[in-house]
């Protein structure tokens, strides 16, 4: 009885905190994603595991710098040359002239944005990105310390056997997730070859950097590949007008297609062990209910749930 009351107000207190856990959520996530790696680099190094995590952040950081630093030389260089502006206007020109025709299409009105409300929103999200990156250099760097201690609370609480059997669905939960995250490394891999061939043949500028930007956003299901496409539309907007602007997004969006229907339904539903068709379904069923996140999350989710059925269906 004392172990379900105590249960109980755990699960009140992260409830009520929630918002003030959100930077240690995302140092857990940080920690997830880069453990593989830190452990990589650990066996290489013979076991100097806070230089293999401190190594592991700088990598991360040199490559978001490099991605910031080659749209930044993008933009200088378009604006140096007067097409980016160009492209801007004759951009704001077409959104004027068939804004309530894109209202139509998309179901609701883009509104210009409040910038200080932007602003501000970015600043606490930095901020927690920030202590959540730290939070996660503690997770890695003491990773058998919070296991252990993660151990030692779950035996206390829920005992030998529902611990043991708690072990072994949370084990195959890490299994799903960890085979989900490959699987859309190497789904981000085609999409930004893909890409990059199209803009190569169409003669884009920098169409290797905007591929690998595709491929990037492409995490995102079904709003990733629309990010993807803006920076090629812009880009052809500004080196051959509509005509290119509309011939660079009508290629993305093909590899898009292509990537959406077969690609990602295949890698995304070996690695997960979800037949396609449930993969598409997850992830349509969650853009319908849940938005953005939740459509994220749909695929892992799925997995998730398909492990407790095979448990639950074992012990009957």
């Amino acid at each position: 009885m004392l172990k379900a009351v105590i249960l109980i107000v755990i699960f009140i207190l992260i409830f009520l905190l929630r918002r003030a856990l959100i930077p240690f959520g995302i140092g857990v996530v940080i920690a997830y994603i880069l453990d593989p790696y830190v452990s990589f680099l650990e066996k290489k190094l013979s076991g100097k595991r806070l230089l293999c995590v401190m190594l592991a952040y700088i990598t991360i950081i040199i490559a978001a710098a490099l991605l910031i630093l080659g749209f930044a030389d993008i933009i200088a260089g378009k604006i140096s040359g007067g097409s980016l502006q160009d492209a801007l206007r004759t951009l704001q020109a077409y959104y004027l002239e068939y804004k309530d025709v894109l209202s139509d299409l998309l179901g609701f009105t883009v509104h210009s944005p409040d910038i200080a409300r932007l602003l501000q929103t970015l600043g606490v999200g930095t901020v927690k990105l920030f202590i959540g990156m730290v939070a996660g250099i503690y997770l890695l760097k003491d990773k058998d310390y919070f296991l252990r201690l993660a151990n030692k609370a779950l035996h206390l609480l829920l005992g030998q056997k529902t611990h043991g059997i708690l072990r072994e669905i949370l084990f195959d939960i890490d299994s799903v997730i960890s085979s989900f995250l490959r699987g859309v490394f190497v789904d981000s891999v085609i999409v930004a070859f893909l890409s990059s061939l199209a803009l190569s043949i169409i003669g884009i500028d920098f169409a290797v950097f905007i591929g690998c930007f595709a491929g990037l956003a492409n995490v995102i299901p079904y709003f990733g590949p629309v990010i993807g496409i803006i920076p090629a539309a812009l880009a052809g907007l500004a080196e051959g007008g509509i005509y290119k602007a509309i011939l660079s997004a009508a290629s993305l969006f093909a590899v898009q297609q292509i990537e959406c229907n077969f690609i990602y339904p295949r890698i995304i539903g070996r690695s997960t062990g979800l037949h396609p068709l449930f993969v598409l379904t997850a992830v349509s069923v969650a853009g319908s209910f849940g938005g953005l996140l939740w459509m994220v999350l749909a695929v892992p989710i799925a997995g998730i749930l398909r492990v407790l059925i095979c448990k639950w269906a074992e012990k009957q």
